[in-house]
């Protein structure tokens, strides 16, 4: 039998008021409709139907029966009605249902007549111990979150300013701009300018400032992988895919990006077929190792980046016209160090603290190697700048750096050309100029595998050579 109204109870003696007052939002009670109704004797009158449902009691089971008789049959554990009845006054404690298992937070109030006798006994379910622990594990799973939203928010203001880049030309303002409006997007970015002006530590940054930041930056220059092994070390292959193969097989370079960023340099070098590779991936977003049968999905971000003029490698056809759009989503060109003198001041100060750092020195710069910094061409760029500096603070004899401490290859540059020096045999002219060809392209490329490219000659003769006439004269 349902509860009734409360004009029924009233017209059974129950004092309305005194219920309503139960009710009332001043007891704070988070009510369910699960309410019990004893005599002041602890017979059980009223039971509502939501409390016979929620907790599985038969109708007959509990209506009529004492209070004390379900506390001592266990059916309570305790019996908020019996303990109400004995001492008289409010009580509020976890009641736990036996049957059920179940553990609710129970109010019990006792109602008195005029006389002060006790009446009745009106016990609410407010909420489960479950329900409880289940507001606390949310209270809590909030508080962490809050926690973490508040560290990724500290860590994106870190990010912005952990890149070690230093811009202060309007042109890299620029593009620091649209490198902050791309950084938390899913689209490819071409980053193109000339060899040594920055391109990889922009991809780097550009991770850093995004929400992959916390993933792998994998870093692959397509130029210097052997066309017989670039498929190999982009997609992996399973074991026993060719002769030399490891018997475990091998993750290739794309797969460790996942849920990262995956920057390939020199794109402008892969292979045709590489290309055809690349442009399926790019679209399906899956790959498979060479002798595979397995897709693989795959979640990163693709930066590459290009010294060569892609627009004219698709003319001449020597790069696919849809995996350049595919690729040219975004395009961040680097201008050139030459273009912007007044980052060289700045760049240069940089480089000098941190290898002082390196290498537990304690350095300055007189105003005349400043100056001269600001007025060279760079032809090697932000890496030649770079290499200088490196040079300088670990070849310095006096506290500052000053342009008579500058190696030969930076003062002798309006030296003439080798053909036109006086005297000397054939093999002596020959001899300087190609040791002026090789600085200058050191200048320019700053590594040896970049001379060797930009000569057509192999590493290991460009590392000689570099050595012989650059390395040896500074």
């Amino acid at each position: 039998m349902a509860i009734p109204s409360f004009s029924a109870f009233h017209d059974e003696g129950i004092n309305l008021e005194g219920l309503l007052e139960i009710l009332s939002p001043e007891n704070n009670l988070v009510l369910a409709d699960d309410m019990m109704v004893s005599d002041g004797n602890g017979i059980i009158l009223r039971v509502s139907e939501t409390y016979e449902k929620n907790f599985g009691f038969a109708h007959d089971s509990i209506v009529g029966r004492s209070a004390f008789d379900l506390e001592a049959d266990g059916t309570f554990t305790p019996c908020i009605t019996a303990e109400v009845i004995r001492q008289r006054k409010k009580i509020s404690a976890t009641q736990t249902i036996n049957h059920t298992h179940k553990n609710v937070m129970t109010v019990g109030i006792p109602l008195f007549d005029a006389n002060g006798d006790l009446k009745y006994a009106v016990c609410f379910n407010t909420v489960s111990m479950e329900q409880i622990n289940s507001i606390q594990r949310n209270y809590r799973r909030m508080q962490d979150s809050l926690q973490h939203y508040s560290q990724e928010i500290a860590e994106l203001r870190t990010r912005a300013t952990s890149t070690n880049l230093l811009f202060k030309s309007a042109p890299m303002q620029r593009l620091w701009t649209l490198m902050q409006n791309t950084a938390n997007t899913r689209a490819n970015i071409l980053i193109t300018g000339e060899t040594g002006v920055g391109k990889s530590a922009i991809a780097k940054a550009i991770h850093k400032m995004s929400n992959r930041a916390d993933g792998p930056f994998i870093e692959v220059n397509c130029a210097v992988l052997h066309e017989n092994l670039i498929e190999s070390e982009l997609f992996g292959y399973e074991k026993g895919a060719f002769t030399g193969a490891s018997s475990s097989g091998k993750i290739g370079k794309i797969e460790l990006a996942n849920h990262g960023t995956l920057f390939l340099d020199e794109i402008g070098e892969l292979p045709a077929h590489i290309q055809s590779k690349l442009l399926q991936l790019i679209q399906e977003k899956t790959i498979e190792r060479l002798s595979g049968t397995q897709k693989i999905e795959l979640d990163f971000r693709l930066i590459v980046a290009t010294n060569r003029n892609l627009e004219e490698a698709v003319q001449r056809g020597l790069f696919r016209s849809d995996l350049f759009y595919r690729l040219n989503v975004i395009r961040i060109h680097i201008p050139p160090l030459r273009q912007r003198k007044e980052d060289i001041v700045p760049m240069a100060h940089q480089f000098l603290a941190r290898f002082c750092g390196e290498y537990n020195k304690s350095l300055t710069c007189s105003p005349r190697f400043l100056a001269f910094l600001e007025q060279y061409d760079w032809p090697g760029n932000v890496r030649q700048l770079e290499n200088l500096m490196e040079r300088m603070v670990i070849t310095a004899q006096d506290p500052i750096l000053d342009i008579a401490a500058l190696p030969l290859e930076y003062t002798a540059e309006t030296s003439a050309p080798a053909e036109l020096l006086p005297g000397g045999t054939l093999a002596e002219r020959m001899d300087a100029y190609e040791a002026q060809i090789i600085r200058e392209s050191y200048q320019r490329c700053g590594t040896t595998v970049a001379v060797a490219k930009d000569l057509g000659i192999s590493q290991a003769t460009a590392a000689r050579k570099v050595a012989k006439y650059v390395t040896a004269r500074s």
